[in-house]
Order: C-alpha cells, then sequence, then structure tokens
C-alpha cells in the first residue's frame, strides 16, 4: 500500500515531486562542490602562496650583538654562520614533507666599479641539488632561489652553482653603475680586486635589487670560508594557529604539560615546525616571519569561513524550498489525509507516510546532487582556479546524508501542521 501511494504521488504530482528534486538537487550540488574545493583548493592556494617567498629565516644561535642592514648582517664579535651542509636534515623533521624548499645566503659588504658605491654581494643557491640523509623519504631534492622565490624576475640567466664568479646584478644598482649584461664588473673586497661576469639582472621590488648575487660557493672562497650561510629562509607550508586547541593556542612550550607538548609538537603550525628546524640544524635559532604567517593563516581562515557560510546557507534554502513545496503539495492533498484519518489512521502513521516519501525523493536528490557537485567543482577548478578538481566517490553516502537531512527538515512542519487538523475540516468540501 506504502509503494502503491508513492507511485501515485510521484505519478499524478510531477511538478512537486520536481521541484523538491531541484530543491534537495541544489543545496547537495553546492555543498559537496564547495566541499571537494576546500579539500582540493586550499590545499593549492596555500602552496600558491608559498611562492610570494619564505616563511621561516634560520639564523646562528648566538649570544653576540648583529645588526641586519638591507640583508648583510653586522657583527662587531665576529660572525656566525649555519652550515649548509646540515640543510639535508630538514627533510628528516616530523613535518619534513611539509618543508618545500630553502636557500642559504652569505652577504659581504664590496665596493663594485670605480669603487665609491658601496653594495653587498650575496651568494646563495639558484638551483641547488641536495643529497638528503637517511630518514628522508626522497634521496635527493633540487632547492634555491628558483624554488623559494619563483617571483623573481631575471632578465638573461641564472649563475650556476659552482664557484665562477658569475652574478646577477640587481636592477637599481645595474642602473647606479650603468651596467648591463655579458659587463665585466671589477669588484674591491677589503685590499682585493676582483672581476665577475654579470650574466642577468634581477628584478625582487626588495633589497636584491642593490645587490650584487652569485652562487654561495663563490662568496664562500672570496670570504675564505669552506662552508656557512648568515641565513637560510625556509619555505613550509604549515597551519594557521587558530587550528589548535584553545588550551594550548596561547601558551608557550615551556608552559605546556607533556600532553599538550606532544600535541603542539605534531601540529604543523609555524612554531612548533620552527622548533623542529632549530632541532635538526646545530648552532642554528628559527623564527617566523610574522608578517607573511599571519597573512597567510588569516586568508586560509577566512575561505574557509566563507566556505562554511555559503554551504549553511545554501542547506537552509533548500531545507527552505523543500518546505514551501511540500506544503502546497500536502494542502492539495488534504482530502486525502482526510480520508485516512476518518478511517482510522493515527497521526504516527501518516507522519510516517510523508516522511518515507520525503525520505525516498532525499536519497534521489542526494544522488543527483552528488553528480551535480562532481560537475559544478570540477567547472569552477578550472574557470576560477585553473585546477583540475576530481571528485571522491566518499563523497556519494555524505551527498545522500545531506539530502535526507534537508528532505526530512523540510516535511517536519508541513506534515506536523498536516496531523493537527480534524478529519472533518480536511474532507470539508
Amino acid at each position: 500500500m506504502v509503494f502503491r501511494l508513492l507511485r501515485e504521488m510521484v505519478w499524478h504530482r510531477k511538478g512537486h515531486v520536481g521541484l523538491i528534486l531541484l530543491a534537495i538537487m541544489v543545496g547537495v550540488s553546492l555543498s559537496t562542490a564547495l566541499l571537494s574545493i576546500s579539500i582540493n583548493i586550499l590545499g593549492k592556494m596555500e602552496r600558491e602562496l608559498r611562492s610570494y617567498g619564505a616563511n621561516i629565516a634560520v639564523t646562528p644561535k648566538s649570544e653576540q650583538l648583529e645588526i641586519d642592514v638591507a640583508g648583510v648582517v653586522f657583527s662587531p664579535s665576529g660572525a656566525n654562520y649555519v652550515d649548509e651542509r646540515e640543510l639535508g636534515a630538514l627533510k628528516t623533521i616530523f613535518w619534513g614533507n611539509n618543508i618545500l624548499g630553502f636557500v642559504p645566503f652569505l652577504s659581504t659588504p664590496v665596493r663594485p666599479g670605480d669603487g665609491k658605491v658601496p653594495a653587498a654581494l650575496t651568494g646563495t643557491w639558484f638551483d641547488k641539488k641536495v643529497n638528503l640523509p637517511p630518514g628522508s623519504t626522497i634521496g635527493s631534492l633540487t632547492t634555491g632561489v628558483k624554488t623559494v622565490y619563483p617571483f623573481w624576475q631575471v632578465t638573461g640567466t641564472f649563475p650556476d652553482d659552482s664557484d665562477k664568479a658569475d652574478v646577477l646584478l640587481g636592477v637599481s644598482l645595474a642602473r647606479r653603475l650603468n651596467a648591463k649584461i655579458g659587463d665585466v664588473l671589477p669588484v674591491e673586497y677589503g685590499d682585493k680586486k676582483y672581476s665577475v661576469n654579470v650574466v642577468g639582472l634581477v628584478n625582487t621590488g626588495s633589497f636584491e635589487d642593490d645587490q650584487i648575487i652569485g652562487n654561495l660557493a663563490f662568496v664562500q672562497k672570496l670570504n675564505g670560508l669552506s662552508y656557512g650561510a648568515s641565513r637560510v629562509m625556509v619555505s613550509a607550508m604549515v597551519e594557521p594557529e587558530e587550528k589548535l586547541a584553545p588550551e594550548i593556542r596561547n601558551k608557550r612550550p615551556e608552559d605546556m604539560t607533556p600532553e599538550e607538548y606532544e600535541i603542539w609538537y605534531c601540529s604543523p603550525v609555524i612554531e612548533s615546525v620552527s622548533r623542529q628546524i632549530e632541532e635538526a640544524i646545530s648552532g642554528s635559532q628559527a623564527n617566523p616571519i610574522r608578517q607573511v604567517a599571519v597573512a597567510e593563516g588569516a586568508f586560509l581562515v577566512k575561505m574557509e569561513g566563507l566556505i562554511v557560510l555559503i554551504t549553511v546557507f545554501a542547506l537552509a534554502i533548500s531545507i527552505l524550498g523543500v518546505m514551501a513545496t511540500l506544503n502546497s503539495a500536502i494542502f492539495e492533498r488534504r482530502g486525502e489525509i482526510g480520508l485516512m484519518k476518518a478511517l482510522g489512521a493515527q497521526k504516527i502513521q501518516i507522519a510516517t507516510l510523508f516522511a518515507f516519501e520525503a525520505a525516498v525523493l532525499g536519497i534521489a536528490g542526494g544522488v543527483m546532487g552528488y553528480f551535480g557537485g562532481a560537475f559544478l567543482a570540477g567547472l569552477i577548478g578550472e574557470q576560477v582556479f585553473s585546477s583540475t578538481i576530481v571528485s571522491d566517490s566518499s563523497f556519494l553516502p555524505l551527498a545522500i546524508s545531506l539530502a535526507l537531512g534537508i528532505a526530512l527538515l523540510g516535511s517536519l512542519v508541513p506534515v506536523w501542521q498536516a496531523t493537527k487538523i480534524a478529519p472533518v475540516k480536511l474532507m470539508k468540501g
């Protein structure tokens, strides 16, 4: 009997059934599409944000006074260095897979050209292959400026990572020296004179525009060093502090209980990753670049909040659509309801019948919404984010659950109102 009533309802009220399915499908499609975007795109957005530079600065741990002027570190008591040969250990920390790249820098003051304009000569890695120690998931990693600072605009070519005297010249410094690509530039360091080959011009919009940038090995040889970097910039994927549990969010690690410290240490927040970097690189201190970390974290949190808000609104509108359509359908079936009551049907039986009808429509709408959401997510990914989004088949049970929730919540008020009215009033006319 129930299936017969269901069949008759679908057959004779195609308009109402179609509107209910449409309302459910729209809500489920938008919800599953936004969930797919949240899972696929937010991670890619975080990687895209990493293309704007490093978010952790690693420097030598020292009690001495050090002054950083335009990327050049001055220390009255002598310089300390980070051993760049240990940098492969960064990929062996707990969150090693979150380390996307790292690049060492060693700067020294020189006098280029006629010796009247002082400038910084900075050595670094451009595209260096680093062999990783045992414990890492991969044997080697290629990293350097090209990985950590892909926004650097270079005209000409990058120097290689040997100890050749090939350099990039910052565009501002090149204008002052009236230098161009292909020039051999004289450089005074101390009481010695050298010559460097300008193979490219670099524009970063920062202090590098006033520097000479060569390979690390050349600048180390100039300083009589076998190894050493004055700072190492690390690009790491991290989560905002808002993702931490409230009870440990604003605590210092020293004030945490062992259980809280374990949770904090195993969370990919920037302070935790920085602590692990200090443990991996001897004699170092790792400091988050607060402006970058806070801005990225706030942006990702707001994006997640926006997605949640849109999803809630979509589900609410779907519930209201189902409610309005069912209310109209039940009004038209008031004679049928009155007849069932007159024949002895209880309120719970009538409510169960309508709830069953709503559940069947919910399941059908959920399946349709799943495929609609997959199509919508793929379309948004390609048109807005230029990225391919493949819908996860595990979303199908979620889509059906959401659709059932929409259908049953939307049917509560209409069914409750229908069961309250007396049979005589329902059958009148």
